[in-house]
């Protein structure tokens, strides 16, 4: 009778272990995640601090990567993206006070520079002038990147600026679409618009897009 009693101590023994690293596991999981927000936040304020205007010219004189297909989710290398992000010669900020929104543009779509910031969606395109499109990423922790546009509504101020002048846009409409619908990026005839463009919600896989769309005021 001996024997059973010890296997039973060990089975009990081994759960336990068990839980233990489990929960070991998930803690460890929840500090990595709270600990790359607040690093991609840190690096976000010290980079859309610092932008001059030369280093916007230095920025405008790169060349963009527009391929929406090349662009990739946040991934487990974000600090050093980020990092690396910082060092890239930024052409501009928005701001949305109203959600706290304040982050660089850089030129197209990089994936290391979409970790700190909104990123231009077609070449050539001028603040003022036709449908002036930014992308960012909308993380699980909601007060990150893109993210605090799911509290956006209309009559909002949005700011952009490219270092010399500040173009104000007012948020006339949000909507929700599928990936698919790249319309939302023309241009519409006699009108100024500003069209920022996120995942619909921060989860792994999301397929629509939140489009947030602003007209020029000022």
């Amino acid at each position: 009778m001996a024997q059973p009693k010890r296997s039973r101590r060990w089975v009990k023994w081994a759960e336990r272990i068990l839980i233990v690293l489990l929960l070991l596991v998930g803690l460890a999981l929840i500090f990595n995640s709270q600990l790359e927000s607040y690093w991609i936040r840190w690096q976000s304020q010290q980079k859309v601090t610092k932008i001059s205007p030369q280093e916007v010219r230095k920025g405008e004189q790169q060349k963009g990567n527009y391929d929406y297909k090349n662009v990739q989710a946040v991934s487990e290398n974000a600090i050093l993206e980020s990092e690396k992000a910082r060092k890239t010669n930024a052409i501009g900020s928005i701001q949305i006070p109203s959600v706290k929104i304040n982050l660089p543009i850089f030129k197209g779509l990089n994936s290391e520079n979409l970790t700190i910031g909104a990123g231009t969606m077609k070449p050539n395109q001028k603040l003022g002038t036709g449908n002036y499109a930014l992308a960012g990423h909308h993380m699980q922790d909601p007060n990150v990147l893109f993210s605090p546009l799911s509290k956006a509504k209309r009559g909002q101020v949005v700011k952009i600026t490219d270092g010399k002048h500040t173009y104000r846009y007012r948020i006339i409409k949000t909507k929700v679409v599928p990936e698919t619908d790249v319309s939302v990026l023309n241009d519409v005839p006699n009108q100024k618009l500003l069209t920022l463009v996120t995942c619909a919600s921060g989860n792994p896989g999301e397929t629509d897009r939140l489009i947030v769309t602003g007209r020029l005021i000022e």
